[in-house]
């Protein structure tokens, strides 16, 4: 008996030890679930954050254009990507936590800066950075940098200590204008000259924040003087040359229809007007073959002037003889770019940096080439076409002089960020337009 008692005794014992250990390793394996789970969570809402952050970042930077509202544009674009009423604001934790306040239970915080450089926007330092244009330093808000924060909801900690608080997971984007690329669309068929003769390679002789006066090149119209005089506010003329790139529009368009929608730019009403001219840095380019008659330079004016919401069919621009041309003019939309139409630079001039706050519409990205005849592109640079405070047909307007194509513009340097690019073939250009990028 007694040693059948000590037997059942013993096997009592294993019997209890065993339970012990089964429930020490039940714990520590719901623990070690436990963890990964939180683990898992945490990688999870580091990228719905990060990718809240990029998108925010890129939105904002696609505003950085050098202009004084430029830096409330941005915020306002990292509003509307927080924006909860849309139902397509980024969000975290399987999206049931909202990024601007996070909820309830999860604290989340966003900060934004703007920054003239990236190494400044990388190391986080010298932020604030206003808007416009310094024509003497160029130093205006090129980057941005987004952080957010928020907690994450975990399962294990509470389970040791009841009071402690989630972790908090940080992240943050940079987004802004890239480096030059030597092959961009989204530019125009259009190219002027190196006004340095080679020896500046930054301006190529403008002055940032310079007021000129483009002219069509003689060699591409068959009368008018071979370099008219200024208009009105600019400081000299400068020759524009119709490089071979013609809109992705119908085929069959005449000169004239042709001549006007390179003219009048990609924001038409209908579909297949999207200029997609094409211009690599380092190549030889060919000019628009045109037929030699007068009507070259109105036909570029007529287009240039629909940026600024100027009805064709309403002046002389209506009695060309292409045919192509009346069909056209009606599916360019009226452009609202204009603001207050206050003037202070100069007769009918407005400054890009200070008083400039349309849809960059009124941009030109040109190709900037050596010579007028032999057309190597070495570079791209950006201009604001300028208009007139009276009717473009009078004298101050820009149909002023038809035969040379002559029009205003203040030259801005390379601030705005391409529509679309590419790289490819040899690029040896260190300085121009780029675009909006994650650095």
């Amino acid at each position: 008996m007694r040693d059948g008692s000590r037997v059942d005794r013993a096997a009592r014992r294993r019997r209890g030890v065993a339970t012990i250990y089964f429930l020490v390793f039940t714990g520590v394996i719901f623990g070690l679930l436990v963890m990964a789970t939180d683990v898992g969570r945490f990688y999870l809402i580091q990228a719905e954050l990060q990718t809240a952050a990029d998108a925010a970042a890129i939105a904002a930077a696609t505003s950085l254009v050098g202009t004084t509202n430029a830096a409330g544009r941005a915020a306002d674009n990292i509003t509307t990507s927080f924006d909860t009423t849309t139902g397509n604001d980024n969000r975290f934790n399987l999206r049931l936590n909202e990024i601007a306040n996070g909820g309830s239970n999860l604290l989340t915080t966003s900060e934004v800066d703007y920054f003239s450089t990236l190494s400044d926007a990388q190391s986080n330092a010298n932020g604030g950075q206003a808007g416009g244009i310094d024509w003497s330093s160029g130093f205006y808000p090129k980057y941005v940098r987004v952080q957010i924060t928020a907690q994450a909801p975990v399962m294990f900690l509470p389970l040791l200590n009841r009071g402690t608080q989630g972790p908090t997971i940080a992240v943050s984007a940079i987004a802004g204008i890239s480096a030059p690329i030597c092959s961009a669309c989204g530019i125009d068929g259009l190219a002027v000259a190196d006004m340095s003769a080679g020896t500046d390679d930054v301006h190529y002789g403008f002055e940032p924040g310079g007021f000129y006066t483009l002219f069509l090149v003689r060699s591409q119209r068959t009368v008018g003087v071979v370099m008219p005089g200024p208009l009105a506010g600019t400081t000299a003329s400068v020759a524009y040359g119709i490089l071979n790139h013609v809109p992705s529009g119908p085929p069959d368009l005449d000169v004239d229809g042709s001549l006007f929608e390179l003219g009048a730019g990609s924001l038409s009403t209908a579909s297949g007007l999207a200029i997609s001219a094409n211009v690599v840095v380092d190549s030889t380019e060919t000019a628009f073959v045109i037929d030699g008659t007068n009507t070259v330079g109105q036909n570029v004016l007529c287009g240039l002037n629909t940026r600024f919401g100027v009805d064709p069919t309403t002046n002389n621009c209506a009695n060309l003889g292409g045919g192509q041309f009346t069909t056209l003019a009606p599916l360019y939309s009226a452009d609202t770019d204009n603001g207050s139409l206050t003037y202070a630079a100069g007769p009918g001039l407005q400054d890009y940096a200070g008083e400039y706050e349309g849809n960059l519409r009124r941009i030109l990205t040109v190709a900037v080439v050596d010579a007028a005849d032999s057309l190597a592109v070495l570079n791209f640079r950006q201009f604001l076409i300028e208009m007139s405070p009276v009717t473009p047909a009078l004298t101050e307007g820009l149909n002023t002089t038809l035969n040379t194509g002559a029009f205003r513009v203040q030259y801005i340097g390379a601030p705005v960020p391409l529509r679309c690019g590419g790289s490819g073939g040899l690029c040896t250009v260190t300085r121009g337009v780029g675009r909006t990028v994650l650095h």
